[in-house]
């Protein structure tokens, strides 16, 4: 049975109110969509809600998603206990052919995901930000 459409969904975990979030992005064989929501009562300027979606036909597009939609049974059926107090949870829903619906929650760091994350990570335009809930330790190094 093969998976149709990724959806992954993070928050912030433990933070200031000011810093807290819900986002979620969402996967297919022709698109990319990714909706970002700061907390209601967060007052900080730079913590806005974002939203985008991005359409195509492109081969090398939907091969990438197929990679992802393979990889993503390894984390569905996972049998790892990993769990963090302070971090938000990372939810990963898998949507197969016959529309039914898989789902798991991680409370761990990104870094479990790095190779899954950054899979996915090749498939946001260029012109948008990483989305939160797929940023791993690669996306802090610097280039010096």
């Amino acid at each position: 049975m093969e998976i149709v459409r990724i959806v992954i969904k993070g928050e912030s975990g433990y933070c200031p109110i000011d810093e807290a979030f819900t986002d979620k992005v969402t996967i297919t064989e022709t698109s990319i969509k990714y909706e970002y929501k700061p907390h209601p009562d967060s007052n900080l300027e730079t913590n806005v809600a974002r939203k985008w979606s991005y359409s195509t036909d492109s081969p090398l597009f939907k091969q990438l998603f197929k990679r992802v939609a393979e990889m993503t049974p390894k984390y569905l059926y996972s049998t790892d206990i990993l769990f963090a107090t302070d971090l938000g949870a990372t939810e990963i829903i898998a949507t197969f052919e016959d529309k039914h619906r898989e789902s798991v929650n991680f409370f761990c760091p990104s870094e479990y995901f790095k190779e899954y994350f950054h899979l996915i990570k090749e498939m946001v335009p260029k012109t948008e930000y990483i989305p939160a809930v797929l940023l791993t330790n690669e996306d802090y190094e610097d280039d010096e």
